[in-house]
């Protein structure tokens, strides 16, 4: 059962709804492609593969078209009906990434850009151990700000005023590399949306059945 949510994390996903199309539309050019093809490269092709907090699809066809089977989890209805409205017959699923409704070893990757943004940091390392039992074996993919922001306020020009979470590079290997994910490779690089104006973690590691 998953810990209640935190009001702050309910706000910051409910702002994505009311905006998914025009969230989306601001990543279409700037999906990130080279980082789905390293992340493909280390799964096999036809795995089913988990994107957490999938959003409006911002990535879900780019890890299909990499040779993939990815599921969407998110816990914005508004953002998955703007995804279902790109990807009719994709597998969506509303759910809290906290408690994800799935069978352990059920994926071969799991591809979670910003997916812990609007979680509080002391549940990070639970729902990352909760999130890495449902694959057997595959590629992990992680993003998140950089940063020791801990469900600070932040303010995104299209999104509003959000409560945000964040991580240094040091902080997100030593956590992947402690819940057994080996491989791990991190950099820092603009946000795709914001810039420079909002460095990013970067993380790619693979768990070895």
């Amino acid at each position: 059962m998953s810990p209640t949510i935190d009001p702050r994390t309910r706000t910051s996903v409910a702002a994505y709804g009311p905006v998914a199309r025009e969230y989306r539309d601001q990543l279409r050019l700037r999906r990130p492609v080279a980082d789905v093809r390293r992340f493909a490269s280390f799964a096999r092709r036809d795995d089913l593969v988990l994107d957490v907090g999938c959003g409006p699809a911002n990535d879900l066809r780019v890890l299909r078209d990499a040779g993939l089977h990815p599921v969407g989890i998110d816990l914005s209805f508004g953002a998955l009906t703007e995804a279902r409205v790109l990807l009719p017959r994709h597998p969506l699923v509303f759910a809290d990434l906290e408690d994800p409704p799935f069978v352990d070893r059920s994926f071969g990757g799991l591809w979670m850009s910003g997916a812990f943004a609007h979680l509080p940091r002391e549940r990070w390392r639970d729902a990352l151990a909760r999130l890495l039992r449902l694959i057997g074996s595959g590629p992990v993919y992680f993003t998140c700000h950089r940063g020791r922001a801990d469900l600070d306020r932040f303010h995104d020009p299209l999104l509003g005023d959000l409560h945000v979470s964040a991580a240094t590079e040091g902080e997100v290997e030593a956590l992947l590399r402690s819940l057994g994910v080996s491989d791990v490779s991190v950099e820092v690089r603009p946000d795709l949306r914001l810039d420079r104006k909002v460095p990013w973690v970067v993380a790619l590691g693979r768990v070895r059945g």
